[in-house]
């Protein structure tokens, strides 16, 4: 037979095969589609669950933050069955099986450890704080009568612990999942709740170091100085410390005592000794006049020299300082409402800010009105928040907002202390050690003695540019500082527009101290693109300074920039403090690292 014939013998045989192959794939396409849709409906299924869950979280945090103990167990017991039922639909075998596929795989992974993250905080880290729904709220920290209950909060100490804890260990497998791989459907629910867990781990860890720290500080007898910080006359922690106070604590018991002027405490011996870099960067201004202390930006530091020139000129030696801004006593008005003032101000949440860091220089041109005046906001202020009036919760996150934005900031001799508040926002510490993680800085300071940072408007923006292989990180920044003062300001009463020494009256000039990373350099400065002299070889426990002088006109943006390298091995992100100002919001922000 030849080959010819061979072939056409064939022919009708594989013609008959193939219809047969075809269909086997139409029915494994149409099988392995139909997993699929099953697949993706457990997954919608299981989001949908969490999107309940997470509208429970809220109701549950409304509860807890009102006492509300009956309607805290019924929402936990609802965001627990709406997890279960999500974690149930991700452990079907369908779904075992297409975590193992590629299309889906990473999105059930993914999912799957959100849930389970989620289910944690449900299961472990929830219900010790539900037990104690009664106690956990801001009611507990408001004074009553001048008192808070210390005891009461100690006692919270333990449960917020465990939460704490569990809370913390379901953020780090939450916070490991690239949301920006996932299906588009799933890309918010998983981002949603990364935010809400991040929040979540970070307000408990805060709770629970207060519920350790406070007792500590309020437990027996102690001495406090309370520091406030005017931002119209800016400085590297918010701003010039313009009055001071004595607090006296008694068992939970809190009374204002003494009052005093900044500028009374100048021109003095030095208080404490400066080491070589801080006296090139700062001068000894910073241990020879209260109203200094805090050009540097570690605050720490600026509360030590506080103390030490309080114990030097009026004997008086205290545990430990505060400090806070008016931006955070407009915060404070929110929750304690109005405060009547002795000359018939009325302070308010909107207008605090206005008289406080304006008004007063124009309504009081006499100083020793105007520390009149300051004094007896303070007294009101104090008196009303102790008394417990207004509402505790929105006192307690007036407060956490201020903390945050590091308005408010705590520093105590007590080594436990110390070391419990450490890296957090409250002791507004300079990052130093390369176990800090990249950190750069942008730190105002008023260089003419004039309160015009009332007009001062600024930003910071920048980015991790390039990675090197060793793991050093290059920069570009730029700071925009815009005043925007009237073009009169000359004409302004001088306790705003300064005495007029290093720029005419009305304009702004101050010292920036850029930071750059542990171990790094600034290589380069620039004012609106063009290259510019700076400060060089200076430096700050290992970081790199650039000693920059800034003056900004009525009505101008100057702008700012800066090339900067980070130290060897620094391959995370980068955390960039500026000056809290006159402008609510945070002062701290992230740069993602481009290693």
């Amino acid at each position: 037979m030849s080959n010819s014939q061979h072939a056409r013998q064939t022919t009708p045989s594989g013609r008959k095969r193939w219809p047969i192959i075809l269909g086997v794939i139409a029915v494994l396409a149409v099988v392995v589609f139909g997993l699929g849709l099953y697949a993706y409906s457990q997954l919608s299924s299981a989001r949908d669950d969490l999107n309940r869950a997470s509208t429970d979280a809220a109701e549950l945090k409304d509860a807890l933050s009102a006492g509300d103990q009956a309607k805290a167990n019924g929402e936990i017991k609802q965001l627990q069955a709406n997890v279960r039922s999500a974690q149930s639909s991700l452990n079907s075998s369908i779904l075992s099986l297409s975590a193992k596929t590629p299309f889906l795989g990473k999105n059930v992974k993914a999912v799957r450890t959100i849930t389970d993250a989620v289910g944690s905080v449900a299961e472990d880290g929830l219900p010790p704080l539900v037990a104690v729904a009664d106690k956990f709220n801001a009611k507990t920290f408001n004074p009553q009568g001048g008192t808070i209950n210390v005891d009461a909060l100690a006692d919270l100490t333990p449960s917020l612990t465990q939460s704490s804890a569990a809370i913390r260990e379901a953020n780090k497998r939450i916070q490991s999942v690239d949301a920006s791989t996932l299906l588009s459907q799933l890309q918010g629910p998983v981002t949603d709740a990364q935010e809400k867990i991040g929040d979540a781990a970070a307000i408990a860890e805060r709770a629970t170091v207060a519920s350790r720290v406070v007792p500590k500080m309020l437990d027996g007898k102690h001495t406090y100085l309370l520091i406030f910080q005017n931002n119209a006359e800016i400085r590297a922690t918010g701003g010039l410390p313009g009055a001071y106070a004595q607090l006296d604590v008694d068992n939970g018991s809190i009374k204002l005592g003494a009052q005093g002027t900044g500028g009374s405490l100048s021109e003095l011996a030095p208080a404490a000794k400066l080491s070589k870099e801080e006296n090139e960067l700062f001068t000894d201004l910073l241990v020879t006049d209260f109203r200094d202390v805090n050009f540097t930006p570690d605050f720490p530091r600026a509360a030590q020299i506080a103390a030490a020139i309080v114990k030097q000129e009026k004997d008086l030696d205290v545990d430990g300082v505060v400090s806070l801004d008016p931006v955070t006593l407009s915060y404070m008005l929110k929750g304690i409402g109005p405060v009547e003032l002795a000359d018939g101000t009325r302070l308010t949440a909107d207008n605090a800010v206005d008289v406080l860091l304006n008004n007063v220089y124009v309504n009081y041109p006499d100083p020793n009105e105007q520390d009149a005046f300051f004094a007896s906001a303070t007294e009101r202020i104090f008196d009303k928040v102790l008394s417990g009036a207004g509402d505790p919760t929105a006192l307690l996150k007036a407060l956490t907002t201020a903390t945050n934005e590091q308005r408010v900031a705590v520093w105590s001799k007590d080594a436990d202390v110390s070391k419990e508040i450490a890296g957090t926002p409250l002791a507004h510490e300079l990052p130093t050690g390369t176990d800090a993680g990249p950190a750069m800085g942008f730190y105002l300071n008023d260089a003419t003695g004039a309160k015009m940072q009332y007009y001062l408007k600024s930003a910071v923006t920048g980015k991790s540019t390039k990675c090197s292989a060793d793991g050093t990180q290059s920069y570009t920044t730029e700071m925009s500082v815009t005043s925007t003062a009237p073009a009169d300001s000359a004409s302004l009463p001088e306790s705003i527009k300064g005495p007029g020494f290093g720029a005419v009256p009305g304009s702004m000039l101050m010292n920036l101290y850029l930071y750059g990373p542990t171990g790094g350099s600034i290589d380069s400065v620039s004012f609106d693109g063009e290259k510019n002299e700076f400060y060089t070889d200076l430096t700050h426990e290992g970081r790199p300074v650039a000693l920059i002088t800034v003056q900004v006109n009525p009505g101008q943006t100057v702008k700012v920039g800066a090339k900067v390298t980070s130290g060897k091995g620094q391959k995370g992100s980068t955390v960039v403090s500026t000056t809290p100002s006159i402008v609510p919001g945070p002062s701290v922000q992230t740069w993602k690292s481009s290693c």
